[in-house]
């Protein structure tokens, strides 16, 4: 999947891998240049806001003001001046004039979050202008007209909330002009298990999860969502007896429900077993229930995508199988390839020089001695093995760890330099033993 909504800085970078989730960012992308008011509805760290911001970067007023209010945390006595803005003298302690957060928004987007907290007095004035209207200042006397894009998002039922009379029903039209609902993260596997490594090998790279610690993930419900899943593996980190080698589920610290759940639901045998056959006709009976799809594999045997392809590879060299299943399409683009070569960076610091480390169509790791700005654009230089000439790509940095490691995120390619890179790609995937699916 072509990564083109998703912010670029590594604190914000959206992991986005399971089918719910890229419907969600293609509907966003579709209404990204439409001008309409857009509602986002989520539970609390689902990550609403970063779904607007988003959305705002990819419209056709990207170039101007992104402006956001949480409504739930201003005093209700507050929202209405901060919206709207004040004259001097206007109450007391306004000792100067002040535009309101539409003005200042004028021409971009203005973020209302928790929208369903608003007062409900705010919310008529905040439907006029939505309407078109034009508005006063508190305590003032001429009229402002502004042309700004309401983006608004909620944890709460605004259905319910408006046949209990405490919302109202037009102005939930209003900003429901497109609503997305983001899915909790417990029904999200896929991106689960992706945030979770991408924390652990942001700050330990070269670690992994157990299997038992991938069944806990899995069975607990994570009423925070995002939010708290980053903050439970960063705080298994800064606590694990040995992180440079593995998580554990004891590490993680979460509630005892989660720990009885995976233990009750334990696989016949899993992957830390001893019974090395009987172990390995459950790997490959999970490849074949999944069609090849080493996600959904490693998630049927309760471990982490690393762990499934160290077994993989373990069994190529013992001869074990001579295919080891097939790679879709799907699959294909998030396929890695270990690799270590020179590469050649430039960046505005200037020339860099260091090693790349893997490699995939959509983006690279590599070795540099230096501390680069996050976000920042950067052009690689480097040759693959038995390719006639070297390889220009372009990106922008999206993760770095305090061992010089950085993560590339490629921005479009030469169409020759992609299907250089795609041919390369798949003869490292046969080589490893996998078959792979044809577009057709």
């Amino acid at each position: 999947m072509k990564n083109t909504l998703y912010p670029s800085t590594e604190s914000s970078t959206h992991v986005v891998l399971s089918a719910s989730l890229r419907k969600l960012f293609t509907l966003a992308q579709q209404v990204a240049r439409h001008p309409a008011s857009v509602l986002i509805v989520g539970e609390t760290g689902t990550g609403k806001e970063l779904l607007a911001r988003s959305i705002h970067e990819h419209s056709l007023r990207s170039a101007n003001s992104w402006i956001d209010i949480n409504c739930a945390a201003m005093p209700e006595h507050l929202v209405e001046s901060e919206l709207f803005g004040y004259e001097k003298g206007a109450f007391s302690g306004a000792d100067a004039p002040k535009p309101g957060l539409f003005e200042l928004a004028n021409g971009g987007t203005l973020f209302l979050d928790e929208i369903g907290d608003l007062d409900p007095k705010v919310q008529v004035k905040l439907l006029r202008v939505l309407d078109g209207a034009p508005y006063f200042r508190l305590g003032g006397s001429k009229k402002i007209s502004t042309d700004v894009r309401i983006g608004a998002a909620t944890n709460q039922n605004l259905e319910q909330l408006v046949r209990s009379g405490k919302f109202r029903g037009d102005l939930y039209h209003r900003l429901a002009q497109f609503r997305l609902d983001i899915p909790p993260l417990r029904e999200r596997h896929e991106d689960l298990l992706g945030i979770a490594e991408q924390v652990l090998h942001h700050h330990c790279p070269e670690s992994r999860f157990t299997g038992e610690a991938i069944g806990a993930m899995f069975a607990y419900d994570w009423p925070g969502n995002t939010r708290e899943l980053r903050n439970s593996v960063f705080r298994a980190v800064m606590l694990a007896k040995d992180p440079q080698r593995e998580i554990t589920a004891a590490d993680l610290r979460l509630p005892e429900c989660a720990s009885a759940k995976v233990t009750r639901d334990q696989p016949e045998v899993t992957l830390d077993g001893n019974w090395e056959l009987f172990e390995r006709q459950k790997v490959f009976e999970a490849l074949e229930q999944s069609s090849g799809n080493q996600g959904k594999a490693a998630m049927i045997l309760g471990v982490s995508r690393r762990t499934l392809l160290r077994k993989l590879k373990a069994y190529r060299e013992g001869r074990a199988e001579d295919s080891l299943g097939t790679l879709c399409i799907e699959q294909q683009r998030y396929y890695r390839a270990k690799i270590k070569a020179p590469v050649t960076l430039t960046h505005d610091e200037g020339l860099l020089e260091g090693t790349l480390i893997n490699l995939s169509i959509g983006g690279a790791a590599v070795f540099i001695p230096a501390a680069l700005k996050f976000g920042s654009l950067v052009k690689l230089c480097f040759r693959l093995p038995d390719s006639n000439g070297p390889s220009e790509l372009q990106g922008r940095i999206a993760w770095s760890n305090n061992d010089g490691d950085h993560g590339i995120q490629f921005s479009d390619m030469r169409p020759q330099v992609r299907t250089t890179l795609q041919h390369w790609l798949h003869a490292q995937m046969k080589n490893e033993g996998w078959h792979t699916e044809c577009a057709n």
